[in-house]
């Protein structure tokens, strides 16, 4: 999710929301590609990714976690070519575990999707945990990634619809 962008998009006609969000969006999506990943889906300011499907990765986790820092620096450069307006951020939320994966929707329209609980989470991990640019991941998603990045624990922290208390962590840097 790109912080901030909603009031910038304010001061923006539509037709320049879309060619920043184009250009940002092509991107992002470059550094999904090169770490092997699949775009879901383009939501508002918002990208949708997962790994591990339709090809199983055994590194799914480390893939997305290197794929959000580089979609970091993606943006950073993008900030750098607008030295003129607003910094922008992404916030990025991962969650590792099961998924039904496949084509979701009505007989008239369906789309290739990820969904499950496992999905549900990653989303509310990055809208209630990960903000200002942070990337922020699950307990089992650090399980498999703790000796690859450089984390931060983060305080426990009850997401919306979940019963109980999760610890999540920040990752700051690849080791």
């Amino acid at each position: 999710d790109l912080a901030g962008f909603t009031a910038l998009s304010e001061t923006m006609s539509p037709p320049e929301v879309t060619l920043l969000l184009n250009e940002i969006f092509a991107r992002l999506t470059e550094a999904v590609f090169e770490l092997e990943g699949t775009v879901d889906k383009f939501i508002g300011d918002e990208i949708m990714v997962f790994f591990g499907a339709p090809i199983s990765q055994e590194d799914h986790a480390e893939r997305a976690g290197r794929c959000a820092l580089r979609m970091g620096e993606c943006l950073a450069d993008f900030n750098v070519s607008r030295p003129d307006e607003p910094d922008l951020e992404i916030s990025i939320g991962i969650n590792s575990g099961p998924v039904i994966v496949g084509d979701i929707g009505s007989p008239q329209r369906k789309d290739y999707t990820v969904i499950g609980d496992t999905v549900n989470t990653a989303k509310r991990i990055e809208s209630q945990a990960a903000k200002g640019g942070k990337i922020v991941v699950g307990p089992t998603t650090y399980a498999l990634v703790n000796d690859l990045f450089s984390c931060e624990n983060l305080p426990l922290m009850r997401l919306k619809g979940k019963q109980e208390q999760l610890q999540l962590y920040s990752i700051e840097s690849s080791n």
